[in-house]
């Protein structure tokens, strides 16, 4: 049978409240010897605490949440378990919830969870959720409790937020691109994404330093899927270009294909930059070269903000953007 907080109080010879008091961490005038022994007892008995009691006397639940677009993306897996691991170790449990990437989800989730006493929140908004700024912003500011904003975010909205630089990600890539040699590069971009236009313009950033002329035909829409990232091959690859930044790995595995099923090579016949550098274990015949978001520095920083606010409701709003890194491998070639 296990240990309750009566069965201790009891062993101790003190009060009920006395040892909630002092597994809680609570103010209280007991004695630094009692205090120990109170301790020594419930952890020799295994105690575990009745988590629904305890936040009646500490207003804290020790849970928090996290939304997410799509959990089936890996670079937001990863990161959720970078998250979690770093809530565990400072004795939170987290909730994870998925938006499928749409705007009513992210209201109706922010909404339920807040509702169910949940510490704080961090989220990484939905790209449909970009038009609806103004709506979503409101339902951020309307919750009682902390948030975060993560890896999307709210340019001009004054929050705890956290990213990664998008446009000089980018712009590493196709540097990288035109470093051996390649002046036509296509780009699969998703411009209905906030990220993805910040990317865009790290593209475009790049050609304008080295005096290329941004060509619209070289350009192709993807959603993040690897799908997506296969039809805009099939796109690109009628006109002359000689290498792509794609700008997820996801769709990167979806062009792989397409220059797979043409026949061409990688990198001798074709060069190909990624971005997240989440897949390249699981890409096989090529090493991908690709922008690296280190997902546990993201997620730390985020758990950090987040701790912080819960400690102190009205420091400042702080914005951290983290510098992307070019993992170069063997998929971009030399031009001749």
């Amino acid at each position: 049978m296990a240990v309750t907080i009566k069965d201790i109080a009891k062993e101790a010879g003190v009060s009920v409240s006395a040892v909630s008091l002092v597994l809680n961490n609570r103010p209280c005038r007991i004695s630094e010897e009692k205090r120990k022994q109170i301790r020594e007892i419930a952890q020799r008995h295994h105690y575990a605490p009745n988590q629904a009691a305890r936040s009646l006397v500490t207003k804290e639940s020790r849970m928090l949440a996290f939304i997410l677009p799509d959990i089936e993306n890996v670079f937001f897996s990863s990161l959720a378990k970078r998250i979690e691991d770093c809530c565990r170790r400072e004795g939170y449990m987290l909730l994870i919830a998925n938006s499928n990437d749409q705007y009513e989800q992210d209201k109706v989730l922010l909404r339920n969870i807040s509702a169910r006493g949940v510490d704080g929140i961090f989220i990484i908004v939905s790209n449909e959720s970009y038009r609806y700024k103004s709506k979503l912003i409101q339902e951020l500011q309307n919750l009682p409790i902390p948030y975060v904003m993560v890896d999307r975010v709210y340019e001009q909205f004054v929050c705890d937020k956290v990213l990664y630089d998008n446009e000089q990600g980018a712009y590493l890539a196709v540097q990288h691109l035109q470093e051996n040699g390649h002046t036509r590069i296509g780009c699969v971009v998703n411009t209905a994404s906030n990220n993805g236009r910040l990317r865009l313009q790290g593209y475009k950033r790049a050609l304008k330093e080295k005096g290329i002329k941004f060509d619209p035909r070289y350009v192709a829409q993807g959603d993040y899927h690897f799908e997506s990232g296969y039809q805009a091959a099939q796109e690109l690859l009628k006109t002359d270009i000689t290498a792509a930044f794609v700008s997820n790995d996801m769709m990167a595995m979806g062009f792989l294909k397409k220059l797979y099923e043409c026949g061409l090579t990688v990198p001798q016949q074709f060069s190909l930059v990624g971005y997240d550098n989440s897949l390249s274990p699981f890409i096989l015949g090529v090493d991908l070269t690709s922008v690296a978001q280190d997902p546990q520095r993201l997620g730390e920083e985020a758990c950090q903000l987040l701790f912080t606010r819960l400690k102190d409701s009205q420091a400042p709003a702080k914005m951290v953007c983290l510098p992307p890194q070019l993992i170069v491998r063997n998929s971009v070639g030399k031009m001749e």
